[in-house]
């Protein structure tokens, strides 16, 4: 019979930094719209920084990120530990879980993450491909999942998530990302919920092209922390 694997033992996170500011960042918009190239090609995840991934579809694993090569794996003990050695170091890396997406997966994923959250060391970017997938609710994100957005912040870590639809994702994640990258989005609705929040024209917004109808350029508006600051953008989607 074969031996069931052990469970990983995590420390908390540690060193909590109040005075770190919030950087969560959201990015919506239909398929097609531009989400993982916005999280390429933008400095939203910083060049030399510090990133681990929940990559589903293989989005990120095994390819270059803004330079440097992915590690990836697709067991929880070897990914854990490589995250621990490097974190260990200031030097960037760039790691990626390949996992389906789904509840349990996330929330294994998200207590290895933030037992390496410390609020003395370089922050650490976190980027979770198509959330909606792995989530059950729409309300209250429980679990260790919930505490990334909640109190990642002063651990130092960035969370990045990618969905289609603003309803089918946790309100924690929508409230607590202070950065909303809107492209593209499927309806009508999408667009009245984005402008209703953020305090923009909704026609604006629903004029946004995908790459799908935009000759491979996705248009994008960026929204940062306040009413009022917001950018206009595209990303080429095509290279």
């Amino acid at each position: 019979m074969a031996k069931k694997p052990k469970p990983l033992r995590l420390p908390e996170p540690k060193n909590s930094n109040v005075s770190l500011p919030p950087k969560h960042t959201l990015y919506v918009a239909t398929t097609g719209g531009g989400k993982t190239t916005a999280v390429k090609k933008l400095d939203t995840v910083p060049k030399g920084a510090q990133v681990a991934f929940f990559d589903p579809y293989r989005n990120y694993a095994g390819k270059k990120f803004k330079g440097q090569m992915v590690q990836t794996f697709t067991e929880f003990a070897p990914f854990a530990r490589a995250l621990v050695t490097a974190r260990k170091k200031k030097a960037a890396f760039k790691i990626a879980l390949v996992k389906d997406a789904n509840v349990q997966n996330l929330e294994t994923f998200a207590a290895i993450i933030w037992s390496l959250g410390d609020g003395n060391k370089p922050e650490f970017h976190v980027v979770i491909e198509e959330l909606a997938s792995a989530v059950e609710t729409s309300g209250k994100l429980k679990g260790k999942a919930g505490e990334l957005w909640r109190g990642g912040r002063q651990f130092g870590l960035v969370m990045h998530s990618l969905f289609q639809r603003m309803q089918e994702v946790p309100k924690t994640v929508v409230t607590q990302s202070v950065n909303w990258w809107v492209g593209g989005l499927a309806s009508a609705s999408d667009a009245e919920y984005v402008s209703k929040a953020k305090g923009h024209d909704v026609r604006n917004i629903s004029a946004l092209k995908t790459a799908e109808h935009n000759h491979g350029v996705a248009q994008y508006l960026l929204f940062g922390n306040g009413i009022g600051n917001v950018e206009w953008g595209s990303v080429d989607c095509r290279s």
